[in-house]
């Protein structure tokens, strides 16, 4: 006769599978309170216990999950990117069958449409860009270098640019697909328009390619 598990020898698994659920969305809601927290007030203006007290969980769960701080900003920073990096892998095959101009173009209305729907990166890399902190070389290391070396290659070869002329691109295109976003409250304050509505978005990823980048090829 089989041998049935009995309720006993069951239950112990489901505690397990349950308390590792209960983990991740602990984990997914500092994650997110510190996105929020180190994009508006920097790693130095945040404390522990109000991350926690914004992802609504109990004392000292940070430290359980991410050891600290510093863990958890990385942690926030790898969630970010690596959304990014989802976002474009899942475009790969269409890229392929473009040419280097049409990826270059492909490339600047990526960004323009990131930005638009993660704002917290570029105001998370403001506050980490004006200062040589570890936090800004993590980035560089980890997120910032790999791209920003295959997009010199593509600019080189579509646009004839040498290394001193992409910084300059480099900057106004990263500056040009994010500010607008990041300054929503300004922009709308300002032109009462909102930046991030979908119609903005495409005009405003239109226009950066018409700019940056010489259609006529």
């Amino acid at each position: 006769m089989a041998h049935t598990p009995s309720h006993r020898a069951v239950l112990p698994k489901k505690r397990v599978r349950r308390t590792q659920e209960r983990a991740e969305i602990t984990r997914g809601k500092l994650i997110d309170a510190g996105k929020e927290l180190f994009s508006k007030q920097g790693f130095d203006g945040v404390s522990a216990r109000e991350i926690e007290v914004t992802a609504g969980v109990k004392r000292n769960l940070l430290a359980y999950h991410f050891s600290d701080k510093e863990t958890l900003w990385k942690a926030v920073v790898d969630a970010i990117y690596g959304v990014m990096k989802s976002e474009f892998d899942q475009r790969l095959a269409v890229l392929k069958e473009m040419s280097s101009s049409e990826r270059l173009g492909f490339i600047v209305r990526f960004y323009v449409y990131f930005h638009a729907r993660h704002p917290e990166l570029s105001r998370l890399m403001s506050q980490e860009a004006t200062q040589n902190s570890w936090r800004m070389l993590y980035m560089i290391d980890n997120h910032i270098r790999p791209a920003t070396a295959a997009m010199e290659k593509l600019v080189k070869e579509t646009r004839g640019l040498d290394r001193e002329a992409f910084v300059h691109w480099y900057y106004i295109m990263i500056s040009a697909t994010a500010t607008i976003f990041s300054f929503a409250s300004e922009c709308q304050a300002l032109f009462h328009v909102d930046p991030c509505e979908e119609s903005m978005v495409e005009a405003h990823a239109d226009m950066l390619v018409s700019m940056l980048i010489n259609t006529s090829d």
